[in-house]
């Protein structure tokens, strides 16, 4: 599996409206993409930072999405949230549940 990781700041009354973008527009976006397997968005209020992770089964899927998350990057500047950083690209070295 591949991670595509990306870090936002947004001003604190934009913050709820920027997750709203990625859960109803940027989701269903990737969902259109062959080898998406789901998205996660994590979210820091006192910072007003947002972690988000779209998740793909092979190193292909991910970059064949690159247009959609560049497309997703704008809309989220549009809303008022900036890119910390590029976003990166991760493999995944192993997946764990708690151990009893």
């Amino acid at each position: 599996m591949y991670a595509r990781i990306g870090t936002f700041d947004a001003p604190p009354d934009r913050l709820d409206t920027v997750v709203a973008y990625f859960r109803d527009s940027v989701v269903p976006a990737f969902s259109k993409h062959d080898g998406f397997v789901g998205y996660r968005l994590y979210i820091d209020r006192e910072r007003g930072r947002l972690l988000g992770i779209s998740l793909w089964t092979t190193r292909a899927a991910l970059e064949a999405s690159i247009a959609t998350a560049r497309t997703a990057l704008d809309g989220a500047a549009r809303l008022g949230a900036t890119i910390v950083g590029e976003p990166q690209t991760f493999a995944e070295a192993f997946d764990a549940t708690p151990v009893s």
